[in-house]
């Protein structure tokens, strides 16, 4: 396949958008690269209203599925959630047996102790800064 340059009008390809706080956040690449799929995958949601009762976005994106369209074994997908959901990032409320989860996207920047899907503090955006004092605030 022959790649081509960019010109002026150039139409750009279908893309997923990065959010620049990932580019350092430590989680591995492989939970970088599903947030931003899950990212757009909340989107499409958002764009056709599926809201909870609190009018939260929410998406169903079973891991088989997600395994195919990222080209990763199933263990490698549910490793890279297992990251995602301790980094605070990503929500996961069971839907029944045999039924995918219910999908929620958080965002570093959201109020500390806001009540997540599940009734949980997210504890998102919370950070410990030194004052002068050497105490953390």
């Amino acid at each position: 396949m022959k790649s081509n340059y960019m010109y002026e009008n150039t139409k750009l390809p279908s893309y997923l958008p990065m959010p620049r706080f990932l580019l350092n956040y430590q989680i591995s690449n492989t939970a970088k690269l599903l947030y931003i799929q899950l990212l757009g995958k909340a989107q499409l949601s958002q764009k056709n209203r599926w809201l909870d009762e609190q009018g939260r976005v929410y998406f169903i994106y079973p891991i088989h599925q997600m395994s195919v369209d990222m080209e990763k074994c199933e263990t490698t997908i549910k490793a890279a959630m297992k990251e995602l959901v301790k980094a605070d990032l990503l929500e996961k409320i069971p839907e029944g047996r045999g039924r995918p989860n219910r999908l929620y996207i958080l965002f570093p920047g959201e109020e500390v102790g806001q009540i997540t899907a599940g009734g949980y503090s997210t504890g998102v955006g919370r950070k410990a800064a030194s004052n002068y004092g050497g105490k953390v605030t």
